[in-house]
């Protein structure tokens, strides 16, 4: 079948949930996106979602975030069971920076009181190392904790079970590449790599870091490309089991080499090994402008030559771990010009977009999607949320 009422195009977390949602009311919705690439080399496009662990807070920057955040965490449960895949981990989040209160934390105690969410503080990096003795922070470093439902993500797991669910519900999952979006009077005609054409009413663009390019759309958003290097440092199995316990962590340093680190306990990648992911923003990343330069990053990009770095400022943190290997992953995010996602309908109507989620969008997908899917339904946005919290920016 080639004719459907919505097509979702882009079949990562934020499009994989809005298909799902979408397919709970309409009867022929597709979700149309290549699965994840056996060769990078053949792969036109990307994605940063082929992971294993991705950090899951509640609190977060402003009451939107936080919003979304707290209604996504609030439906795991179900999604897991309905799909009978387990996703989340409860492990907690643990916020750090070395130099003492920044803006997040001066704002987490208004926004925690405003969602009746619960955190531990910390004014100290004594007190943060006795209850996590592990970590290794400088006595100068404030911080919070925030215990369950905070943790963290398996992204391909949660992207198998929202498609798990859709296909229950008779949605069409196509693993095509889409290349052009043709707008007529009867709605709109996709065309993909592969040489398959379909025709839907309605079209919810929601394509990641790739939505700006091929032929989408009229109006490109005005969004920043940028490269990410992800550290894996790989342990023994009896070294990930004496950490299995260990909180998520996001580290608001900033010392001229590294900048912002995530990191997450030890978990399993699917050659069996144990890693643990560590990420931060660097002064030698960059910004993308064209398709190639993406593609040429992904299939041949020089993260190796961070390893060391990386290395350094990991057994800064975990002083006592001993990593039998090192390897790294590059990765792209996009970033939006308010700093949250863009969610709307572009001139051609009918025609919608999700993008633009600025690197928090694994730990909040399922909002973010759902969000979407009600915007192209109701033409409005949920209660709670404002026309302006995600008002889309066009270049």
């Amino acid at each position: 079948m080639s004719e459907f009422d919505i097509i979702v195009i882009g079949k990562g977390l934020v499009g994989t949930s809005a298909a799902k949602h979408l397919s709970y009311s309409h009867k022929r919705v597709a979700i149309i996106g290549p699965d994840e690439p056996l060769d990078y080399d053949k792969s036109i496009v990307f994605a940063s979602h082929y992971d294993q662990a991705r950090v899951q807070r509640i609190i977060g920057k402003d009451k939107v975030w936080t919003r979304l955040n707290l209604e996504s965490v609030k439906q795991y449960q179900t999604i897991q069971e309905q799909s009978g895949i387990d996703f989340h981990h409860s492990v907690g989040c643990l916020y750090v920076n070395p130099s003492g209160a920044d803006e997040y934390l001066n704002k987490a105690a208004f926004l925690a009181s405003q969602f009746n969410l619960a955190y531990t503080s910390y004014s100290k990096g004594s007190g943060i190392t006795r209850d996590f003795n592990s970590y290794n922070f400088p006595d100068s470093s404030h911080g919070l904790l925030e215990k369950s439902p905070a943790g963290l993500i398996n992204p391909r797991l949660l992207l198998k079970a929202q498609l798990t669910i859709f296909e229950k519900n008779k949605g069409a999952n196509l693993n095509d590449t889409v290349l052009d979006i043709t707008y007529h009077k009867q709605g709109f005609t996709v065309k993909s790599h592969e040489g398959n054409t379909y025709h839907a009413s309605k079209i919810l663009l929601a394509a990641g870091s790739f939505v700006n390019f091929f032929n989408l759309s009229t109006q490109k958003l005005k969004l920043k490309l940028k490269n990410e290097i992800i550290l894996l440092a790989r342990l023994t199995p009896e070294q990930a089991q004496e950490l299995a316990q260990l909180p998520s962590l996001l580290y608001e340093i900033d010392n001229g080499t590294t900048e912002g680190i995530y990191l997450i306990r030890p978990v399993q990648y699917p050659d069996g090994h144990y890693y643990i992911k560590m990420g931060c923003n660097m002064p030698e990343d960059f910004y993308f402008d064209t398709i190639g330069q993406v593609q040429q990053w992904f299939r041949s990009g020089n993260s190796d030559q961070f390893i060391n770095r990386l290395k350094q400022e990991l057994l800064k943190i975990l002083p006592n771990i001993e990593p039998v290997e090192y390897l790294t992953k590059r990765c792209i995010i996009n970033r939006s010009v308010h700093g949250r996602p863009y969610i709307g309908e572009t001139n051609q109507s009918g025609l919608f977009v999700a993008s633009g989620c600025n690197g928090y969008s694994a730990m909040c997908s399922e909002a973010i999607g759902k969000t979407a899917a009600h915007f192209l339904i109701n033409r409005e946005f949920p209660e709670n949320y404002l026309a302006k919290d995600f008002e889309v920016f066009y270049q």
